[in-house]
């Protein structure tokens, strides 16, 4: 490679690495700017909702019975929460997650409705409910929290509630001020799907680009340090 040819591509290349760098610098700024509480929406929505204490005579199902009813003997884990008013257990199986009424071991499948309550219960903004919405998989708000109900209120910092549709809690509250430091995000890690890989290939492309330039701009100046003496 000629020292023309080496000068022509050290320019471009790092014409293109700084505006990587450029884009690293911003979104940093960004990142440093943005009020953590407004981002992580602090204030806005309960993490839990307190539960009552529990009845010294509250009849539940037996666990070994709970089992029976469940229909596997693959129930990796068993617990006793209180959700939507009423106690129930949350059986993770090899199927997958899902709740059981604790008195009788019925199915609770979380719906709109209660999807409903459930925001009513946790937001502490002071807004209104504007909707509800079902999502059967991972979207960029939740990334991979699995099927979830999106309660989405009408309020200053533009509030998403997200409860899994699995077993109701709270997975995730989202603001207009996260999703600019998510966009901004984005362009830090060079995610542009995902957002949060940083051993993606546009990352390893453009640090290996940045040592190259810098690499190559050494010994270019050795070169014209030397031509000059």
């Amino acid at each position: 490679m000629t020292s023309l040819l080496l000068r022509k591509l050290h320019r471009w290349v790092a014409l293109v690495v700084g505006l990587q760098v450029l884009l690293w610098t911003l979104s940093g700024t960004v990142f440093a700017w943005l009020d953590h509480g407004a981002v992580t929406g602090d204030g806005l929505a309960l993490a839990t909702v307190p539960a009552p204490a529990l009845a010294a005579d509250l009849a539940v199902v037996e666990p070994a019975r709970l089992q029976d009813l469940v229909g596997t003997r693959t129930v990796r884990a068993l617990s006793l929460r209180f959700v939507d008013g009423q106690w129930v257990y949350r059986v993770a199986a090899a199927g997958g997650v899902h709740l059981r009424r604790a008195r009788d071991g019925a199915r609770v499948d979380i719906d709109a409705a209660m999807a409903r309550r459930l925001a009513a219960m946790h937001y502490r903004g002071g807004g209104r409910l504007d909707s509800v919405r079902h999502h059967a998989g991972a979207t960029l708000e939740t990334r991979d929290a699995g099927p979830t109900w999106e309660a989405a209120y009408r309020d200053a910092a533009g509030t998403r509630l997200y409860f899994s549709a699995e077993d109701a809690t709270l997975v995730a509250v989202r603001t207009d001020a996260w999703r600019l430091k998510d966009v901004f995000w984005m362009l830090h890690t060079m995610d542009y799907r995902g957002r949060d890989d940083f051993n993606n290939p546009l990352v390893m492309l453009a640090g290996a680009a940045a040592a190259w330039v810098a690499l190559t701009g050494l010994w270019l100046l050795v070169r014209v340090l030397r031509a000059r003496t």
